[in-house]
């Protein structure tokens, strides 16, 4: 527990008008955990990468996507739960430093301030985390932390060809984030590279960045359309460019990536760009460049795995430990991910009245796609034209103290389908989702 808490002189920069809470208490985190049993509510944390342009399907209104403090560069990504600093590149105007706590998850309290998850996952990890994923988190990191990164990004254009070296992730792609979008849309995802490719073309490829016009790196790979509405598992070292749709995402706690192109329908990248957010201990600063270390260090197994797509899809399957009277439950994304139980995304439906008790095995993060109701005593309404500044009850953790006292109550309250969408983090479940 911190020894004392204080009010910090810098503001998050989406909630100018919001107290920052330094450091936790017992008192605090025992009046966030008891106002909506159990269940804290978090804040839409939006981040901008200087090498994407926005696809506006964030639900913001048109004038808060380009704020006059990102020099420029507009919100394209919105992080739902995230405990460790990200790396985006901007740069706040005001300050002249990357924005203040730039995309890490806040809890709104009962007297309207706000406080890092984190600080409350220090104050007490087990009443927040419980003892289970107090070790996961210990075993990966070292530390107790929420050991998963739930967010959503949505760009005009793929996102340039990267891979992570050490950070997998998954992709929940549904019709609710991208509404009008017909099944037969073609929105491809460039993975890996073609089994004909050899180490030399791969080198040669690299070796043209900056040399020309575009060093053609996403020729290299096949082309996959996503399926809305299924899952998909995008293993570390794989090279990827992902649909220009609204996608939300899963990765381990980290964020860590190598851009291998030089030039997208968003403009150039620099080679010492391409590396700014590779990790030293995966990537050494002085082989920078070096693209002959580039080439003997990737994996050109994993790349070029013939049955990538296969192994890697996740098509919905029925959740029917969750179901119940007006109550539908789907798993998105499930199974071991290399080798293990790594993360699982499930989707909950409940018809207009329908009510349910929700006690999974693991506190979850989730946030709402459709419709409104409460889960435990949070009310939450899916918004439209989000307003810069103002809060949303959109996005909520059900902590182990609510999972202690049974669970929580769901119930929809309107007149529409309410859809929700839990993230579970690592080991959260004591049989995997979706094994045989």
């Amino acid at each position: 527990m911190a020894a004392s808490t204080s009010i910090l002189a810098e503001k998050l920069h989406e909630y100018p008008h919001h107290d920052v809470i330094d450091g936790g208490s017992d008192s605090i985190l025992d009046d966030c955990i008891n106002q909506n049993d159990g269940v804290l509510q978090l804040l839409h944390r939006y981040a901008g990468r200087t090498f994407c342009t926005p696809g506006k399907r964030l639900r913001l209104d048109a004038e808060s996507y380009y704020p006059d403090y990102m020099g420029g560069t507009g919100f394209d990504e919105v992080w739902m739960c995230c405990t460790v600093p990200i790396v985006t590149g901007v740069i706040d105007a005001r300050t002249g430093k990357a924005p203040f706590r730039e995309g890490e998850a806040h809890v709104l309290t009962p007297g309207g301030q706000v406080i890092s998850l984190q600080d409350l996952i220090e104050t007490n990890p087990e009443a927040v985390m419980g003892e289970k994923l107090m070790a996961v988190s210990n075993s990966l990191f070292g530390k107790i932390t929420w050991p998963i990164v739930s967010k959503k990004f949505d760009n005009l254009n793929p996102i340039p060809h990267h891979l992570h070296w050490s950070k997998w992730e998954v992709y929940d792609i549904n019709s609710f984030d991208n509404p009008g979008v017909s099944p037969s849309h073609y929105h491809t995802t460039a993975m890996g590279l073609y089994p004909f490719v050899t180490k030399e073309e791969f080198l040669a490829c690299m070796q043209r960045w900056g040399q020309g016009e575009y060093n053609g790196v996403r020729h290299l790979s096949p082309h996959t359309m996503m399926k809305l509405d299924d899952g998909f598992v995008m293993p570390n070292g794989v090279l990827h460019s992902p649909t220009d749709l609204c996608t939300h995402e899963l990765h381990v706690t980290m964020d860590e990536h190598f851009l291998a192109e030089d030039l997208t329908l968003d403009g150039r990248i620099g080679a010492a760009d391409a590396f700014y957010a590779c990790r030293e201990e995966d990537y050494p600063k002085d082989r920078h460049e070096d693209w002959g270390y580039l080439v003997d260090k990737f994996d050109f197994k994993a790349n070029q795995e013939p049955d990538f797509v296969r192994k890697n899809a996740r098509p919905a399957i029925a959740a029917k430990e969750f179901f119940g009277e007006g109550v539908d439950a789907r798993w998105i994304v499930y199974g071991d991910i290399l080798g293990d139980q790594k993360c699982s995304i499930l989707r909950l439906t409940l018809a207009p009245g329908a009510k349910t008790r929700f006690n999974p095995e693991s506190p979850a993060l989730f946030h709402t796609n459709g419709g409104r109701g409460r889960v435990g005593k949070l009310e939450v309404r899916y918004h439209q034209d989000m307003k810069l500044g103002e809060v949303y009850p959109e996005i909520g953790f059900i902590t182990q103290a609510a999972l202690n006292r049974g669970g929580v109550e769901i119930e929809n309250t309107g007149d529409e389908p309410l859809v929700l969408t839990f993230d579970f983090p690592q080991n959260a479940h004591s049989r995997t989702p979706g094994a045989a």
